[in-house]
């Protein structure tokens, strides 16, 4: 088989508490030819000396490392891509892993289908146990929106169809998965367990949302009456939130 170079981007801050067994699910990949960056953005805790400590068994060319501020998540995220030599780029978050055959399965699948986005099923860890494993069709991406962990994308789709748009805090990657379907971009789906995925992160906050529903209108996705009638009731359960919040502290 064929054995293209792939890369992996991890962005990460203050990471500490998480990082390691990350970092340790790339190294364990069943698959030998991977590069390694990791963005970070001038941690101030003992991220980058627990990273440094991975990098001292590993090679230059296959682990890379920059530390440096940056302008939020999908920013670091776009400087890993611009970055990657790999034909094929999976992005893992810090506190997320991979399964240690994931990125062999999913380059079988490329090697079958090399203009395509390829993603598997993702298990969500809530309390350190499993809670659900899921895969979205990308038939209902207009519902939902796919399971980004578990993504491998040719690095030329990223040249021909842009980055992440950076203008948003958390929903860049829905954003840019509804661009790509609309230039007619094909997705394959992966029959196996890729990532798992940690809950709390910022997509399914508030913010991530709202940013949706923003993305959904943009889309034509729900008409303007729908985006500000769903806007009100999101704005006004996060308000009450923070009320029953404040109430209990």
């Amino acid at each position: 088989m064929m054995q293209p170079l792939v890369s992996i981007i991890t962005v990460c801050f203050n990471s500490q508490k998480t990082i390691k067994k990350t970092i340790q699910s790339v190294l364990d990949q069943s698959y030998p030819n991977i590069e390694y960056i990791i963005i970070d953005g001038a941690s101030s805790d003992s991220t980058l000396p627990i990273i440094k400590e991975f990098m001292t068994n590993s090679s230059e060319d296959s682990f890379i490392l920059v530390s440096e501020p940056d302008k939020g998540i999908y920013n670091a995220m776009n400087k890993g891509i611009n970055m990657a030599k790999g034909e094929l780029i999976g992005i893992i978050n810090s506190d997320d892993w991979y399964e240690t055959d994931a990125v062999e399965t999913v380059v079988s699948s490329y090697l079958q289908h090399k203009e395509a986005i390829h993603y598997g099923f993702m298990r969500i860890i809530k309390f350190d146990q499993e809670y659900l494993v899921e895969r979205s069709h990308f038939n209902f991406l207009n519902e939902k929106m796919i399971q980004h962990p578990t993504c491998f994308v040719p690095k030329k789709i990223y040249e021909l169809n842009g980055l992440f748009d950076e203008s948003f805090k958390s929903a860049a990657d829905y954003d840019f998965m509804l661009r790509i379907k609309k230039n007619g971009i094909k997705f394959i789906t992966i029959d196996r367990i890729l990532a798992n995925f940690t809950v709390g992160g910022v997509s399914g906050s508030d913010i991530g949302l709202l940013e949706s529903l923003k993305i959904k209108y943009m889309n034509n996705i729900i008409s303007k009456k729908t985006y500000n009638t769903k806007k009100i009731e999101l704005k006004f359960k996060a308000s009450l939130k923070r009320f029953i919040s404040y109430k209990i502290s």
